[in-house]
């Protein structure tokens, strides 16, 4: 009986608990889950997953809804920039990427706009483009050390310049780091042994 009273009394109790969030959430205001997926924090994260997985007019309309919501969002400016650079539209892609180094407010923020320069500089491929990007380096080095996007984007372009032991110092780099970019640091050193091989 007492057992009985008890469980009755935590049903209750949940019920009672659970029952204004569920009405809550009925209502006409937007909620916490929205306002998050809906943030240009969230929209840019998007982004760059769908341009990894080469959605590239997925991940263009994620960038621009972010930047629609903050216009000075320099992650989203450095998203449309590597777009751009991937489809080949340099000039569209050196103009964001100046914008996201522009508006970045953290030391992580202007490290990456280096980093993105320097995956540009690799695109474009014109004369002094190495020198232009081991200068972001420096400069993506000097705001953060051991920083593994930094150390990556070099790998690709030693490999790219055929200066195949820097690059693979480079990839070995970043697995020391161990910070992200392993898995793709441990695939670009594959491609190097057989390269070398060759």
């Amino acid at each position: 009986m007492r057992f009985t009273k008890r469980r009755r009394f935590y049903k209750a109790a949940i019920i009672a608990l659970i029952a204004p969030g569920f009405f809550l959430g009925c209502g006409n205001k937007p909620g916490i889950l929205k306002n998050l997926l809906d943030s240009p924090e969230h929209h840019a994260m998007t982004g760059f997953k769908l341009m990894e997985k080469r959605y590239l007019e997925d991940a263009r309309r994620e960038f621009e809804l972010a930047l629609a919501d903050n216009p000075k969002y320099s992650l989203a400016h450095r998203g449309l920039g590597l777009l751009y650079g991937i489809r080949g539209d340099l000039g569209a892609a050196f103009r964001s990427m100046n914008r996201a180094r522009d508006c970045a407010v953290t030391k992580e923020e202007s490290a990456l706009a280096h980093v993105g320069f320097m995956r540009l500089y690799t695109i474009q491929n014109e004369k002094g483009w190495l020198r232009k990007v081991e200068e972001n380096f420096c400069e993506a080095s000097i705001l953060i050390k051991e920083f593994s996007e930094a150390y990556y984007e070099m790998g690709i372009a030693y490999k790219q310049a055929k200066r195949l032991p820097e690059s693979e110092e480079a990839f070995k780099r970043v697995l020391e780091i161990n910070k992200g970019l392993v898995a793709e640091a441990n695939e670009e050193l594959k491609s190097l042994k057989k390269l070398q091989q060759e």
